[in-house]
């Protein structure tokens, strides 16, 4: 959850055949994988029940692809020390691209949000500027008049 409310959500996933695949309460951020073992469209469903009012945006990255050779198969008795430590980078790698191209995506939605304000700011600057030009053209013409000579004419 980038944005809004308590930053949480309930997140469920579900298989084509109703299956309820991974379920989470009140999460701000994480991750999970799976394997499919039906072939069809899963739903995923970000539920913001708790607080109606708020919106919420959301970052959700979903990686589809089909399963390693040997993946599915491989036990960690068969993996020697050195292939399960790669599988462990593998892993670390993808965990690390994923928080990278998080952070990436705050920075724009931050960005966005400076460059608003500033234009925000340039504007109310400009206007207090007319503003404060306009009292002392006032203040001017009401002096100048106040001291002017006023001659009566008898």
């Amino acid at each position: 959850v980038l944005s809004g409310g308590a930053l949480d959500l309930d997140v469920k996933v579900t298989s084509p055949i109703g299956e309820h695949v991974y379920s989470a309460e009140h999460e701000a951020a994480g991750s999970f994988a799976f394997y499919a073992a039906d072939a069809g469209t899963y739903v995923v469903c970000f539920s913001n029940e708790r607080e109606v009012q708020e919106r919420r945006e959301v970052n959700a990255k979903i990686i589809v692809g089909e399963v390693g050779e040997g993946v599915a198969l491989a036990k960690a008795e068969q993996l020697t020390p050195l292939e399960d430590r790669i599988k462990s980078l593998h892993s670390s790698m993808i965990s690390v691209r994923d928080l990278q191209d998080q952070m990436r995506e705050q920075d724009e939605a931050r960005q966005k949000m400076t460059t608003s304000t500033r234009r925000w700011l340039l504007w109310f600057t400009i206007l207090e500027a007319f503003v404060l030009v306009a009292v002392s053209l006032w203040q001017i013409l009401y002096l100048k008049s106040f001291f002017e000579v006023r001659r009566v004419v008898q």
